[in-house]
């Protein structure tokens, strides 16, 4: 019962961090198309628009407290005059207008699920794990959907791994590839943006992801020097210090399962290499779908900001990433680099920002949809929810 009570409390604590974040990146932008009259102006809302012009709406005065109706005339917008600021719903809308952008993003989407299921597929085998193909894609899709359309309740990897753990009596192994599945995925993501960063390596504009991304990586290749030196380990005491966690047989186990891939080099690099592919294929799915909303950054942008907001919606442990990849995106993508060298204004560039996580969000959530169907067509009787506690009591038990 406690356990329940930790449980439900830390799920408020995570919805209430989520709910703080999206209330500040939802006031950051333009809810509404609007029309700024002149540089300095305030925008005035769009009511409609007519043959001659814009019809917005004044601010409310003591003769017109509801405020009333102005048309700005078409020869009144130009660089110098009148400016045309679209809200969220206009550029969301751009994903139906610009079809074909938005097709290709979702083709770069569904690309990623065959090669991720390649990818588990091999490092399943390494710890004597075999599953065929096809199998491995179903639950590679499944996890995806989960992950897409419960990310409150249970995360695909966690669905993934009571899965696999199903099928073989390593238990602990099974589930330890789930998530090494996952960092390599990060790794290989950072170890793009750190080639986009030889890009655009003198440009002030991506100054905050360059740290980012060499920071990470710095750790991780640090993190993974110690772990694979038998040398390492003794000197910084590491053995004994895993000793002494918590569920020691569960993490000896899961410390063996990790180390004997210092003696696949080969199939490690296989992985690496086709995590590139799938997490090509992820940024341009963010990039085309960027275009759709109306997007002038330039592509290498991209391959720098992305695995920052990754990182970050993969490493702060809020349902889904929501509000922590909204925010991590405005803050990356600013004015500066949305314009592509044209003037954009804070609010205009955080409206579109938006626009760019939210085009992503429903392109992959699209994208999982057969996931759905392959888990209605081979479900259990097992809920997702009992699945997590099965899951936990096993550790418990361990």
């Amino acid at each position: 019962m406690q356990g329940k009570i930790k449980r439900v409390a830390w799920f408020l604590l995570r919805l209430g961090v989520a709910a703080g974040l999206i209330a500040y990146v939802v006031s950051q932008i333009n809810l509404r198309d609007a029309v700024r009259p002149a540089q300095g102006e305030r925008p005035l809302p769009v009511v409609r628009e007519t043959a001659e012009g814009v019809v917005v709406r004044t601010q409310p005065t003591s003769e017109s407290p509801q405020g009333g109706e102005r048309l700005i005339p078409l020869d009144a917008f130009g660089p110098d005059g009148a400016v045309r600021l679209q809200g969220i719903l206009s550029m969301i809308r751009g994903l139906a207008q610009n079809w074909g952008w938005s097709l290709a993003a979702v083709l770069a989407m569904l690309a990623q699920a065959p090669v991720g299921a390649i990818r588990w597929q091999l490092l399943l085998s390494v710890q004597g794990i075999r599953i065929t193909f096809l199998e491995s894609l179903r639950l590679t899709y499944v996890g995806w959907f989960f992950s897409n359309w419960m990310p409150g309740a249970t995360g695909g990897d966690l669905i993934k791994a009571y899965y696999i753990a199903k099928q073989t009596h390593q238990k602990a192994e099974a589930v330890t590839v789930v998530f090494l599945d996952r960092l390599i995925g990060l790794i290989a993501m950072c170890m793009l943006g750190a080639a986009a960063v030889a890009v655009s390596l003198h440009d002030e504009r991506v100054r905050i992801a360059q740290v980012v991304v060499g920071a990470f990586l710095i750790v991780v290749v640090a993190g993974i020097t110690v772990f694979y030196s038998r040398r390492l380990r003794r000197l910084l005491w590491v053995d004994r210090l895993l000793e002494k966690l918590p569920l020691r047989a569960t993490v000896a186990r899961v410390d063996k399962a990790l180390f004997i891939y210092r003696f696949h080099k080969t199939k490690i690099l296989v992985a690496m290499g086709l995590s590139w592919i799938a997490q090509i294929f992820s940024v341009m799915a963010v990039w085309w779908g960027a275009v759709a909303v109306g997007s002038r950054a330039s592509w290498d942008h991209y391959f720098l900001n992305m695995p920052v907001i990754w990182i970050g919606w993969s490493l702060i442990p809020v349902p889904g990433g929501f509000g922590v990849a909204e925010t991590l995106t405005q803050a990356l993508f600013g004015p500066q680099v949305l314009g592509g060298g044209d003037p954009m204004s804070v609010a205009d560039a955080a409206t579109m920002a938006l626009a760019i996580i939210l085009a992503y969000r429903l392109t992959s959530m699209f994208s999982s949809l057969p996931g759905g169907v392959l888990y209605l067509m081979q479900r259990t009787s097992v809920s997702p929810t009992h699945m997590r506690d099965e899951m936990e009591a096993q550790e418990a038990d361990a």
